[in-house]
């Protein structure tokens, strides 16, 4: 063989492989979140009529939902509703009337309607897709068992928008929850549309007979936990993590204490208060509010840590820990856009690799920092002045992080 003929023969195998392209998480994701807030779409005291004190009760909350500063929230008309036929019905009309009647600002709104199996499956689509698929931009698809299912799910929504004139694409987030669909999530994630994988960790220990500890579920599910992301990440998707389960409840306002001293305890430090004033039975519940809290960042941070792009919450008091997991201190996004500038510069001189420190800094570690630059910038934390400052601009920086070209 001769030197061109193996020189056309490397530019060959080049041209070829660069149609498979690099995948990182998010590539294929339209929209940006941190957090996930499930919100019933039937919700009610004992004992009262659906139709008025129901239909009430649950458009108060899903309004109240349009002011919370979540980045994603999405109308529950499966497990977060109750199973009885009657009041589905009233879950997926509540739904639409909330859905065509309220201002949700900049977030990005979803509906979780119930799985495939069930009788609630056909109306919870076709009426709710119908009447107010225009205003959602995702669908949340639970109790997944194989691949073929989200296609035929995905099919059927792109056919209910066109029949009802929408134009609006919308994406679909699934459910990882059972075995099988544990075996399944990269098939579910190659699917065109599909944008997320969830991980559903009640349900997962539900199938296989397993429990959630609220200390150690994240060890004990670690193998799955840490897969998701990769799986996801394998096809340009992303990996939203489980719930916790523990919630940090608001004990009630003890007798005599005034409005602003109740708020002030509930966003202090517990230690801080005197036991024989507020009470022991008040003061042991903040303890727990404030565990409940705290639980929930670590969880996050963890998530974080293993490449999950958002988690799911449950209560509003979890939005703050749980997003900002996900939102860098500004010093820390300087910083690490400053080694990222600084790597591009080196690079353009001839280093492939620098230090930071005590740390040795090369193309993918670089690459790690890149991520809190783009986490920074979403989050206003770092603006565009910043980018300038550098020298450089955003797809400057950004070629230096790609280990292939555009």
């Amino acid at each position: 063989m001769t030197a061109s003929e193996i020189t056309s023969m490397i530019r060959e195998m080049q041209s070829r492989h660069r149609l498979v392209p690099e995948m990182a998480r998010g590539m294929h994701v339209p929209y940006h979140r941190r957090g996930e807030m499930s919100v019933p779409a039937f919700t009610m005291a004992p004992g009262g009529d659906p139709a008025t004190h129901g239909r009430d009760v649950s458009l108060r909350l899903m309004q109240k939902v349009c002011t919370l500063p979540v980045d994603l929230f999405f109308f529950d008309c499966e497990d977060a509703s109750p199973d009885h036929p009657e009041y589905k019905s009233f879950a997926r009309q509540f739904a639409t009337e909330a859905l065509t009647k309220f201002d949700f600002g900049n977030r990005i709104t979803g509906f979780r309607p119930n799985n495939i199996r069930t009788a609630y499956f056909e109306d919870d689509l076709v009426e709710v897709i119908t009447k107010s698929g225009h205003r959602l931009q995702v669908i949340i698809i639970p109790k997944t068992e194989h691949a073929g299912e989200v296609e035929d799910i995905i099919t059927v929504v792109r056919k209910i928008q066109r029949l009802a004139g929408q134009t609006n694409k919308l994406s679909f987030e699934v459910l990882i929850e059972s075995p099988n669909a544990f075996l399944e999530a990269e098939r579910i994630a190659a699917i065109e549309g599909v944008t997320a994988l969830i991980l559903g960790s009640f349900d997962l220990a539900r199938t296989i007979g397993g429990t959630v500890d609220p200390d150690t579920w994240t060890h004990d599910q670690s193998i799955i936990r840490q897969q998701l992301p990769i799986i996801a990440a394998a096809y340009g998707k992303e990996a939203v993590d489980a719930i916790t389960a523990t919630l940090p409840v608001r004990p009630q306002k003890p007798e005599g204490m005034e409005e602003e001293e109740y708020r002030a305890a509930l966003t202090g430090d517990p230690a801080l208060l005197d036991p024989q004033k507020v009470g022991a039975g008040f003061l042991t519940r903040l303890r727990r509010r404030a565990d409940a809290i705290a639980l929930a960042g670590r969880e996050a941070e963890s998530a974080r840590r293993c490449g999950y792009a958002a988690k799911w919450i449950l209560h509003p008091d979890q939005i703050e820990p749980i997003q900002k997991a996900w939102t860098p201190a500004r010093e820390a996004g300087l910083a690490a856009l400053a080694l990222v500038a600084h790597y591009t510069r080196a690079a353009r001189m001839g280093s492939g690799v620098e230090l930071s420190g005590d740390r040795l800094a090369d193309k993918a570690v670089v690459g790690t920092d890149w991520w809190l630059v783009k986490a920074a910038l979403r989050s206003n934390v770092l603006k565009s002045e910043d980018i300038s400052a550098t020298g450089f601009t955003l797809e400057e920086l950004e070629r230096t992080v790609r280990t292939r070209e555009p």
